[in-house]
Parts: structure tokens; C-alpha cells; sequence
């Protein structure tokens, strides 16, 4: 919540903290696997934004040419106003920056200066599409539809499949868990789709994050991923694409 337009504020820090060994390795000291602590703990000093809306896709084309493309409308029918000329729903964008408060309540943060409202500015948003690279080459395309949770369910398929070893399916059909910080809550998945999938954090799980200390909370939604991986292993030139569209949303994906 450091972040802003950079055309209003100075990110360079932030985004330099962002990118740095180092920095990943001071935020590691403040985890202990045994037990969680309060937002303050993690260095949490401004409100979040609850922005939703989103949708995503993932390209790749036979030149191996990606596109990861994350878009919204900011609510279920944006700012409800249809254009009469276009068709087109206009988005309620703004709805993404943060707005001052003369008060504030002392169990929250305030809201974060950087993403004040201004004239011609860019509300921060939580959109995550994402481009793998290794050794200049196409190894995958990742993003995620669901709101504030876009960069926790991106981050989860991302690790589930380069980090754990999943194939691309079981990366994506993987229950999913969620937390913002600010409220102190992990939000887990257990739910079924309307076409009968069903996703549920086991309960070896749920008892391990408890025991460590976290509130759980059922989540009444859910990130939504679209995900390309190009396996380049022991073959010429142009690797094998598999793409897998998230069912929780009653997506597949399309070869052409």
C-alpha cells in the first residue's frame, strides 16, 4: 500500500525493496513457523483496498508470442451506467483509490496516502498478470481474476507448480488460501461450483494454521486462474503448451 501512480509518488524504494534479495531476506527473519502475530508484526501501516471486478486471460500464440491480460469493471456491473453508443459498461475505477477520513477507527490502519484521489491519477490496483521467463525463454503465463485476493491466488498457482512441482491441473485445482493482513483472518476455501466442482483446504490444514495461531474464515468467493506452461525440456525448438482454464469459474481453454 506504499504503491502510487509514479507520476504522483516517488515508488522507487518501494519498488526497489520489491526486487531485492535482501530485502526478501530481512521479511523472511519475520517468520516463524510455529506461531503468526498481529499486522503491525509484518509492517502493515495502511488500510487495504477491497477492489473486485476482474477478469483474466492468458495468450500464447505459435511464435511463442504471451500476453497476460487482467481487466475489471470494478463491481459486478461496474459503475452501472451503460454507454448507449458503445454497449460497453463503464468501469467504477474509482472505487480502487483510497479516500482521507477525518476519523478512524483505532482497531484500523489509515488509508494510504500514496493512492489519494487526483486529478488524472492511477488507482493502485491488485491486478497480477504475470510473464515466466528462463534463459530468455517462455515458460509460462499466470494470472488470476478475484479482487484484493488476485496476488495471493497468482502467487499460489505460481508456487504450487515451479516451487512445489505440480502439473499445470492440479496447480490451478488446488485449494486455495487467502489473507489481506488487515482483517487478521485467513479466508480458505470450501465450496462447490455450480457445475459440482469442489474445493476445500483439507483439515490437517485448517488445524496446523490454527494452531499456529489464525483466525480461519470460510471464504464466500474465489480467485479464478488461467495458466499456460511451455515445457522446454529435451525438445527442439518450440516446447509443448499446456493450458489450463479454472474451473471454478466453468472456464476451459481454447486451441486454435
Amino acid at each position: 500500500m506504499n504503491l502510487g501512480d509514479p507520476d504522483f509518488v516517488d515508488v522507487t524504494d518501494v519498488v526497489a525493496d520489491m526486487l531485492s534479495p535482501k530485502f526478501a531476506k530481512e521479511l523472511k527473519k519475520t517468520i516463524y513457523d510455529n506461531t503468526t502475530f498481529g499486522p503491525k508484526h509484518y509492517g502493515g501501516r495502511w488500510n487495504q483496498i477491497n477492489d473486485h471486478g476482474t477478469s483474466h486471460v492468458s495468450i500464447v500464440d505459435s511464435n511463442q508470442n504471451a500476453v497476460a491480460i487482467t481487466n475489471t469493471v470494478n463491481a459486478f456491473f461496474g459503475s452501472k451506467i451503460l454507454s448507449p453508443r458503445t454497449g460497453i459498461v463503464l468501469n467504477n475505477e474509482m472505487d480502487d483509490f483510497s479516500m482521507p477520513m477525518n476519523n478512524t477507527s483505532a482497531n484500523a490502519p489509515p488509508p494510504a496516502p500514496s493512492n489519494f484521489v487526483r486529478p488524472c491519477k492511477r488507482p493502485l490496483s491488485s491486478m497480477t498478470p504475470t510473464i515466466v521467463l528462463k534463459d530468455e525463454k517462455l515458460k509460462a503465463v499466470v494470472g488470476v481474476s478475484g479482487g484484493a485476493n488476485i496476488i495471493a491466488g497468482t502467487t499460489q498457482v505460481f508456487l504450487n507448480h515451479f516451487a512445489l512441482g505440480m502439473d499445470p491441473l492440479s496447480s490451478v485445482m488446488a485449494p486455495r488460501v487467502y489473507h489481506q493482513l488487515i482483517p487478521n483472518v485467513v479466508m480458505y476455501e470450501n465450496w462447490t461450483t455450480v457445475i459440482g466442482d469442489h474445493f476445500e483446504v483439507p483439515a490437517t490444514i485448517r488445524s496446523d494454521l490454527q494452531k499456529k495461531g489464525h483466525v480461519l474464515q470460510v471464504s464466500a468467493s474465489a480467485t479464478v486462474s488461467q495458466f499456460i506452461v511451455q515445457n522446454l525440456d529435451g525438445l527442439k525448438g518450440n516446447g509443448e503448451l499446456v493450458a489450463v482454464s479454472d474451473p471454478r469459474k466453468g472456464g476451459f481453454p481454447a486451441g486454435f
